[in-house]
């Protein structure tokens, strides 16, 4: 016996705001790399398709046992709506997902809380398949990006030739 619609996007709910919560409790090294840029989506799964633009942020940094977690925050705009999200990602290289929770603010609508998923291929260029789940249903949207990244400190991935000390 199968569950309803709706029980599935809860069940799926619990188990990615696990996910969002557990990634933090972990102990982290030093943060390596902030990124910064534009995106673009196809929105299906609503009334009718929509194009959508926006800006995200991602801090990614390397856990003990060097795998890299990110914690990333930003907005996607379209006709008659604007999403704020965060999320807690993990990749390798050219490859990752993300999870966590979104409000979308609506011109003629109530305001809705909700799941979001990105399933992701990039190097700084990248594609995304994102998911977003909320009591109304769900909504998917297929998305380009460019990420300029900046290295947060880069003495400390230097290789430690200098001897020289200011401090």
């Amino acid at each position: 016996m199968s569950l309803p619609v709706y029980q599935k996007a809860v069940v799926k709910y619990k188990l990615l705001l696990l996910v969002v919560f557990l990634l933090p409790l972990s102990s982290l090294k030093a943060q390596d790399v902030f990124s910064v840029g534009p995106a673009f989506h196809f929105n299906f799964g609503d009334k009718k398709p929509k194009i959508s633009w926006g800006v995200e942020a991602a801090l990614w940094w390397y856990e003990d046992n060097n795998v890299p977690v990110s914690a990333n925050l930003g907005f996607d705009r379209r006709k008659g709506s604007t999403i704020l999200y965060t999320q807690a990602q993990t990749g390798i290289g050219i490859a990752g997902l993300s999870a966590g929770p979104y409000v979308e603010f609506r011109k003629e609508e109530p305001t809705i809380v909700g799941l979001q998923t990105d399933y992701w291929v990039n190097y700084y260029l990248g594609l995304n398949y994102r998911v977003r789940y909320n009591k109304e249903g769900t909504r998917k949207a297929f998305g380009l990006y460019i990420k300029a990244p900046i290295v947060t400190d880069p003495e400390e991935n230097s290789d430690g030739d200098d001897d020289w000390d200011w401090d």
